[in-house]
């Protein structure tokens, strides 16, 4: 009994604390632009092709599939490479090579009521725990159009991770998923997707997993169609076995407010510990409001349908992410964290298992305000104000780029570094398996990594030096690349 108050002392302390926090001056940060009208440009290709004649601008994205590489085109093409097996090209064709150029995706324009084409405008993805590349009965891609459509393609139907029948349309290619109303963000864990409705309306599809990470009642329920979890909902974030939900101003008194979490949980610090930040280890099916974390949501967090982040959102939390080893979220350009600080999750020097499963703090460099966070498999890219990208985590198994040289290093990461390489000129951060991509102001695209689960090699050629041939080697895990992208 005295262990059980002590931990309910302890959490009242914390929650008195964060309130403290929640309500301390903040960094001003620049606007982001998160909301899924923002991303379509001006320019357009009127015949639905893929714009490869004239200088274009790849946006990063992030996704939890390893080994194959996404970028969103500013005209709402979709490019995909490195591992296009089970579908993933959209084209149609089961298997694309690896050393084939990247393949555009082009959505279907039935019932498109716009003036030009469907445009992509968000993309998210799964393979088992970030970690499988292969398998294609845990692997898929999404997509959110810009008329609020959702389409998938490169799986099966095993896990339900299509959302949507293999007929009239493929796997093989990009085929709607039914959801009612106008879908405004879409997210994934490493094997459920979410949805967002204007309206409020939360829906998810795919692998359970035996930890509930569906949020749809049981450890291991799930609907081969989208199913509604949670309504009034003002926006979504996604971790690695878990999904969260931000409902309205928190009240205390008020059960149905603040940021609700679903998924597996951690007692202590192991895996990505216990995402709700409660540390009380206890997984949940259904979504389950967190103390912790929603002394931040409350204000600006009562209008619903809202992209995290976005212009629209008034909203303290500006981001909600995790990876195998922790979680992030994004207060308002402060980045809180907490994980395993054993395997270096939490970018703090691991005290004790407590204190790393405890959310805090984590200061970047010169205090630059957070805008961006891209987690990979074992390490978090973290983009400032300043432009600049700052990386902790896990480097002993799936490498990445060295601080100062830009080179596959081995070295962990304890504590946030600039790598230098990159400059102060970054507008974009992306993540995937053990990878990492970025988007300069002058429209470079920079890539690295390409280590898979079991080896340290470039084997799915997923970073690339040239949209065309591709002369990037394969036998080893790459460091800083720049790719040659259509037009440059």
């Amino acid at each position: 009994m005295k262990k059980r108050t002590h931990r309910v002392a302890g959490v009242a302390a914390l929650a008195v604390t964060l309130v403290a926090l929640a309500f301390a001056p903040l960094a001003a940060v620049p606007s982001t632009t998160a909301a899924y009208t923002d991303t379509a440009a001006a320019e357009t290709s009127p015949t639905q092709t893929p714009l490869l004649t004239q200088t274009t601008r790849m946006t990063p994205t992030s996704t939890y599939l390893e080994n194959t590489a996404t970028a969103l085109q500013d005209d709402g093409t979709l490019w995909v490479w490195g591992f296009r097996g089970n579908g993933l090209a959209g084209n149609g064709t089961l298997t694309v090579p690896s050393t084939a150029p990247p393949s555009p995706v082009v959505l279907p324009n039935d019932g498109y009521t716009g003036t030009d084409h469907r445009y992509i405008v968000k993309v998210a993805g799964t393979s088992l725990d970030n970690y499988y590349p292969t398998d294609i009965n845990y692997t898929g891609l999404a997509a959110l159009s810009d008329d609020g459509r959702v389409y998938t393609w490169g799986g099966s139907s095993t896990n339900n991770i299509m959302g949507r029948p293999s007929t009239p349309i493929p796997y093989t290619q990009p085929g709607p998923v039914a959801i009612p109303g106008t879908v405004v963000d879409l997210r994934s864990t490493s094997s459920v997707l979410l949805a967002l409705t204007s309206t409020g309306d939360l829906y998810t599809w795919g692998y359970a997993e035996g930890r509930g990470i569906t949020g749809q009642g049981t450890a291991t329920a799930s609907s081969p169609a989208p199913s509604l979890i949670l309504s009034g909902v003002h926006s979504i974030g996604a971790g690695m076995w878990n999904g969260w939900a931000i409902r309205g101003n928190f009240d205390a008194s008020d059960p149905n407010t603040g940021v609700f979490w679903w998924g597996w949980a951690n007692a202590g610090s192991a895996y990505a510990s216990d995402p709700s930040g409660d540390s009380l280890g206890v997984s949940r099916y259904t979504p389950f409001r967190s103390n912790v974390l929603s002394v931040y949501a409350q204000t600006g967090c009562d209008s619903v349908g809202v992209v995290m982040g976005s212009a629209a959102d008034q909203c303290l939390i500006r981001s909600m992410t995790g990876h195998y080893y922790g979680n992030q979220v994004n207060v308002q350009g402060q980045l809180l964290t907490w994980g395993d600080a054993t395997n270096y999750g939490t970018g703090r020097a691991y005290v004790s298992g407590p204190v790393s499963a405890t959310p805090l703090i984590l200061a970047m460099p010169n205090d630059d305000p957070v805008t961006a966070v891209a987690p990979t498999q074992d390490y978090v890219q973290v983009r400032g104000a300043s432009g600049q990208v700052y990386i902790y985590g896990r480097y002993s198994f799936g490498r990445g780029p060295d601080p100062t040289q830009g080179t596959p290093s081995l070295t962990n990461l304890v504590t946030p570094a600039q790598i230098l390489p990159l400059g102060s000129a970054v507008t974009a951060l992306g993540g995937f398996g053990y990878s990492g991509t970025a988007l300069n102001a002058d429209g470079s695209f920079v890539s690295w990594g390409g280590g898979t689960a079991g080896g340290n090699n470039n084997t799915y050629s997923s970073i690339i030096n040239s949209w065309g041939a591709n002369t990037t080697p394969t036998t080893a895990v790459q460091g800083l690349t720049t790719m040659i992208t259509p037009g440059s």
